[in-house]
């Protein structure tokens, strides 16, 4: 095991050379860009990217081969070229003129790393693999304030094993990337080290291979309350399909180069239809990408996840399914409305409020007024028609209600009466954000003080 000083090295002004003109190069120079480094940059053929540095004068381009010559006076030199006779040459050269030196994908040719860091503010958190496997690196990065394994330690010692078998099947930069994610996030996955050899090896994402979907629940609004699973995806993701009940502050969590596909429904706006996004998330996982679709809730729990998932089967995709916190638990929970309560509440219901244009009544509310306590989704258009039916099914006029709009949101509107008071107070309420009604005596263990809700009117 090498040992390694950690240090922040200030480069502002300071001469930085780079040997290489391609992608990789390319990244370099945007790192040192924002450090500041006064960058001379050596290769006859060079990306736009780098093109277009060396045009706003960011950057001073020489295109030509490299000479022993050009490490001289240099705090850091980097190597990115084809050539390892061409990266043995600038490693020697540093080496004798004791400059740091890094061969980007050659650790026997560095005698620094370059870590994954985490930046907010003058915060910094860098992690290091000794060389070993950078794209671990960057996921510990990510995960370390929310979760660390025992098993991280062997598995890297298991990328560390397997990166020269990587490099020799795949000369290709962006397929070596692809492999190092495959074999990592199935690794952490199963917390089961199983990777042994290049056999083991899986081919890259891309057009030959499709890629997978995941229905992820984002949760009742607050983005906050969506899993650390549903989260860690979203960050890995190349597509996402979100709808209007998905908080649109989770899609900054996401790649710069993510796609976001807006595929909202809302009641009586349906800007993209059910068989559309179907065939939408099919046609991007064909394309070998990684796709989510984020939906309000849990997926399962009315949010449509069953249809995608059968349409996605049947379409030959591989799809996972990542539960949420669905509105009709968490909304509750987060004003202290319990919705089971010994002495109170011994059961629950979870219906929909929706009407199904040319079909018979879809909820037997008879059977539905028995239960102590009723969780309605998309009952707030038709709310006065439940309550004449929960009245006429047997429901006490006094029963304790109430209607959250917008719930575990900064926009939360709460209004709680009694049943056949509710409808004519819910009208007045003026907001487009979703809502949910509870009907039972457990409302009466409303919250006044949690979360900040907003009480429009309250007379139970």
């Amino acid at each position: 095991m090498n040992t390694l000083y950690p240090i922040f090295l200030k480069i502002d002004g300071k001469p930085v050379l780079v040997v290489g003109g391609g992608k990789i190069a390319e990244q370099k120079i945007s790192g040192l860009l924002e450090a500041k480094a006064k960058i001379t940059v050596i290769s006859p053929h060079v990306t736009e990217g780098i093109d277009a540095f060396a045009v706003n004068n960011d950057i001073t381009l020489h295109r030509r081969t490299y000479q022993r010559k050009d490490v001289e006076g240099c705090v850091l030199v980097f190597g990115a070229t084809n050539n390892p006779s061409v990266h043995k040459e600038i490693f020697d050269d540093a080496v004798a003129y004791n400059i740091p030196v890094n061969i980007v994908d050659v650790p026997d040719l560095c005698n620094f790393y370059l870590a994954s860091v985490f930046q907010n503010g003058d915060l910094k958190v860098a992690v290091s693999t000794n060389g070993k496997s950078p794209t671990l690196g960057k996921i510990i990065r990510d995960r370390i304030a929310t979760e660390f394994s025992r098993g991280y330690p062997a598995l890297l010692e298991t990328l560390g094993d397997l990166r020269p078998s990587v490099h020799s099947i795949y000369p290709n930069s962006d397929e070596r990337k692809s492999i190092f994610e495959h074999i990592v996030n199935d690794e952490l996955k199963r917390r089961n080290i199983a990777v042994s050899g290049p056999e083991d090896i899986a081919p890259p994402v891309s057009s030959s291979r499709p890629g997978k979907v995941y229905l992820v629940g984002a949760g009742p609004g607050d983005p906050e309350l969506i899993t650390v699973k549903g989260l860690r995806l979203l960050k890995q993701a190349d597509v996402v399909a979100y709808d209007a009940l998905a908080g649109f502050e989770l899609l900054s969590s996401t790649k710069p180069d993510c796609e976001k596909i807006f595929v909202g429904k809302r009641s009586g706006a349906h800007y993209v239809q059910q068989n559309d996004i179907n065939a939408l998330l099919a046609q991007k996982a064909k394309e070998g990408k990684i796709v989510v679709r984020l939906k309000g809730g849990d997926p399962f729990v009315f949010g449509r996840g069953g249809e995608e998932l059968e349409a996605l089967r049947e379409a030959g995709v591989e799809v996972e399914i990542v539960p949420g916190i669905t509105a009709g638990t968490g909304i509750p929970s987060s004003l202290g409305i319990p919705l089971t309560h010994r002495g109170v509440s011994s059961n629950v219901v979870f219906v929909t409020g929706t009407e199904n244009p040319g079909k018979e009544e879809s909820v037997d509310w008879r059977n539905v007024a028995a239960i102590d306590t009723i969780v309605i989704y998309m009952g707030i258009k038709n709310l006065s028609r439940i309550v004449t039916k929960l009245i006429e099914a047997g429901c006490s006029q006094e029963t304790p209600v109430v209607a959250i709009f917008g719930g575990t949101t900064s926009e939360e509107i709460v209004v709680a009466e009694t049943l056949h008071k509710i409808g004519e107070k819910v009208k007045q309420i003026e907001t487009d954000a979703p809502g949910i009604v509870i009907v039972g005596d457990v409302v009466g263990f409303l919250n006044f003080e949690n979360g900040g809700a907003f009480i429009k009117e309250l007379s139970i």
